[in-house]
């Protein structure tokens, strides 16, 4: 309440004494609205109802005041101050805008918020606007004295296509009341999404073949993330760009009927398009689909579609004729034949069952169906007899059937007499005459004849040697049964022969007879004689002569055999070539008893010639007798007449990558024209860690993985005779590097 004294603003009366000095005060006019009052007794004028200084801003009171006979007037002006007590308004609760997608040079402007402020003689220039919510700074930005809002940043409908923020506007620039407003922005779409088929790889659908016209296959529906309620970004129209055949998917693709199938342009339902859909001709199909946008973006997806089977084909057997035969002898359940048919259909449709339905009274046979594989086996099922007529041939009806269709083949099995005889021999045993080992090739021996009870090739027979007898196929036998000379004879090797002649029919398992023929041979005089052993007589050098030669550790003798019968053999007679008769090297002497003894006649110097080679001519007592020459290798011994010698020698070998293999050098080199010297071999001085020296044979081997380095060392030799000699050896380890191996070649020499 606002209290205003008027005392001093009313003329006071002249003073009075007693009753007629007590005034009363009262407001006649100007107090609109009766905002003002005035106590009686005392004049002083008091706020009774609230001041507006939008409405009023300043009031002129007339106050009268009296004693009851005399009164007065006075004029009181109240001004009314005003007071901020009023929030900036907005010209409108929520405001509305927009601002397309995707535009560059930002800023971009989206819209203009307008405030007010109520108060009397605001400063309406000192409002102050801020944006206020997710994106505010960010994405949007509003001008604070203008309040005018931007976009700042390139905007996706995709991401957002809502924004909502408050603004605030606040009078004395700002540090005053605040008012506020909701501001929505859409963003505005354009077309920059092309449409997705949700398949990561490829749609699926299904369809019966032979499925009519219009038949509904799949649904092939495509997404856009373009606004769908704005404009034609994201309304979608289908069709089909190619059909494939991709039955055979190891061959891919190739091009298909393009108008077996349809696709509705607005729903993307995909549905025949053409009758005749044949599974047996095509299995499966790749469709490729392509959805537009109304801002001409397009995608692509994939269907494949499966033509599932429908049993419209009948089954039939692969072979046009059957034929088969079977042994009496085989047992119940053993296997007639097998039988293949085809069904074009597939599954259950493609499952074939097979039996017998004619040309079996007996029951005797019966079929076994393997429904998945699509054969059947014809077995047996009671035992057969050859001899009864009925049951030697039997023309069966098969029958092969799906779910819904059959059809038939006539079989023909003939039934097999059983081999139950084995061919004979008559006489089992033959014995010979002897025959002259010489005897000519192709020379008949003898005729053996054999039977079989048999009937058909059962009884058919064949002749053969038992290998075991005729080892080497000395003989051999026609299939009339003449047994005759295939190859030369030799007594020598075997004196008698044992053949073993084999008849053999033709039944299944075949069975054999055999007899025995019993030849021996006449001796011919075809072999001379031949030393009785390996003689490898020794003379040693520097030992004077003349010596009797020692032809074995035992004996002096030379001594011959003959592999002929005694009459064509002793007695040997011995002798050398004319031209070694003379010889002043050695002398041979026949010694008349199937001996010869052999004299070294001078000293030898093995340095000069190691070994002789004599030609021993012998002959046997047959007539006519038989002459053959051989040789006798005398060698020369050895005697340590020399000394050795240092020798030197040098030795390269590779090693990649520091691995290298344990390998043998070769032997330390000290020269010494002596070669049977019993020499050892040691190391002299430092002793290398990466060799081993082998004590006996003088052999040098480096040891695995040796590093690169040359390594040089001396070998002491010793033959316990002449003087020690002291020879060197250098070996060069090289690392051979990769470049050697990949640019190398191979030389092989003969």
């Amino acid at each position: 309440m606002y209290r205003v004294s008027v005392c001093a603003a009313i003329p006071p009366p002249k003073q009075a004494c007693g009753g007629n000095a007590k005034l009363r005060y009262q407001i006649t006019s100007g107090n609109t609205g009766g905002v003002f009052d005035v106590e009686p007794e005392v004049g002083a004028i008091f706020i009774a109802q609230p001041l507006d200084y939008e409405q009023n801003k300043r009031y002129k009171l007339h106050v009268l005041a009296s004693d009851g006979k005399w009164e007065d007037y006075t004029t009181v002006t109240v001004n009314v101050v005003n007071k901020n007590d009023e929030a900036p308004v907005f010209t409108v609760n929520e405001y509305y805008g927009s601002v397309t997608e995707e535009l560059d040079g930002s800023p971009v402007f989206v819209l203009q918020v307008t405030a007010s402020d109520p108060d009397k003689d605001a400063d309406q220039e000192a409002l102050r606007y801020s944006l206020h919510g997710q994106g505010a700074e960010s994405e949007f930005i509003i001008d604070e004295v203008t309040g005018k809002i931007y976009a700042q940043r390139t905007l996706d409908r995709e991401e957002r296509a809502v924004w909502r923020f408050v603004v605030l506007a606040t009078d004395e620039g700002g540090e005053g009341l605040t008012g506020f407003t909701d501001v929505i922005i859409n963003v505005w779409d354009i077309n920059d999404n092309a449409p997705i088929f949700p398949c990561p790889l490829s749609c699926h659908g299904d369809v019966s073949e032979n499925s009519v016209i219009g038949t509904s296959v799949m649904e092939m529906t495509a997404t856009d993330l373009d606004d769908s309620a704005v404009g034609q970004n994201a309304v979608l129209s289908y069709r089909i760009v190619g059909i494939l055949d991709v039955t055979n998917s190891k061959q891919g693709g190739v091009p298909a009927f393009s108008e077996m199938f349809s696709i509705n342009p607005t729903t993307g339902t995909i549905t025949v398009g053409l009758g005749g859909l044949d599974r047996e001709q095509i299995e499966s199909y790749l469709l490729i689909v392509e959805a537009r946008d109304g801002g001409g973006m397009t995608g692509t997806g994939t269907a494949t579609i499966q033509v599932k089977d429908v049993n419209d084909h009948a089954p039939r057997f692969i072979d046009h004729s059957c034929q088969a035969r079977i042994s009496e002898n085989a047992e119940p359940n053993a296997e007639v034949l097998e039988l293949a048919a085809e069904d074009r259909d597939t599954g259950e449709n493609a499952q074939l069952t097979f039996s017998v339905v004619a040309g079996d009274q007996e029951q005797k046979f019966y079929m076994v169906s393997h429904k998945q594989e699509q054969h059947g086996v014809l077995r047996l099922k009671k035992r057969l007899d050859y001899e009864r007529h009925s049951e030697q041939k039997f023309n069966l009806t098969l029958k092969v059937e799906d779910l819904d269709f059959s059809s038939f083949l006539h079989c023909m099995v003939e039934v097999e007499d059983y081999n139950d005889h084995a061919p004979v021999f008559i006489p089992h045993f033959l014995s010979l005459a002897p025959l002259p080992e010489d005897v000519s090739v192709g020379t008949s021996v003898a005729r053996l004849v054999a039977s079989d009870s048999d009937s058909g090739q059962n009884r058919d027979i064949t002749y053969s040697l038992s290998e075991d007898s005729d080892t080497e196929g000395l003989f051999t036998i026609d299939q009339s049964g003449v047994l005759s000379v295939a190859r030369p004879l030799d007594r020598e090797k075997t004196a008698q022969h044992q053949l073993v002649v084999i008849a053999t029919d033709h039944g299944i398992p075949a069975l054999t007879g055999s007899a025995t023929v019993q030849l021996p041979l006449l001796d011919v005089n075809d072999n001379g004689p031949e030393f009785e052993a390996a003689y490898s007589p020794v003379v040693f050098e520097n030992v004077a002569g003349p010596q009797v030669v020692r032809l074995n550790q035992t004996s002096t003798l030379l001594r011959a055999m003959d592999r002929d019968s005694p009459e064509n053999g002793l007695p040997f007679h011995f002798a050398v070539p004319p031209e070694y008769r003379y010889s002043n090297d050695f002398y041979l002497q026949d010694n008349l008893n199937g001996s010869a003894t052999l004299t070294a006649l001078r000293t030898f110097d093995r340095e000069r010639q190691k070994e002789f080679l004599l030609p021993i001519v012998m002959s046997d007592s047959g007539h006519p007798a038989k002459t053959v020459t051989s040789t006798l290798t005398v060698t020369i011994g050895d005697q340590n007449d020399h000394a050795h010698v240092a020798g030197e020698k040098h030795i390269s070998i590779n090693s990649h990558r520091g691995r290298m293999p344990t390998t043998v050098l070769g032997k330390v080199y000290a020269p010494d024209p002596d070669d049977w010297d019993n020499k050892t071999y040691v190391f002299e001085g430092h002793m290398p860690s990466y060799f081993i020296l082998n004590k006996r044979t003088g052999f040098l081997i480096i040891k695995e993985n040796t590093p690169p380095s040359t390594y040089q060392f001396q070998v002491r030799v010793s033959d316990g005779i002449w003087p020690d000699a002291i020879s060197t050896v250098t070996v060069l380890v090289r690392e051979l590097r990769d470049e050697a191996i990949y640019n190398s070649a191979s030389l092989r020499l003969a």
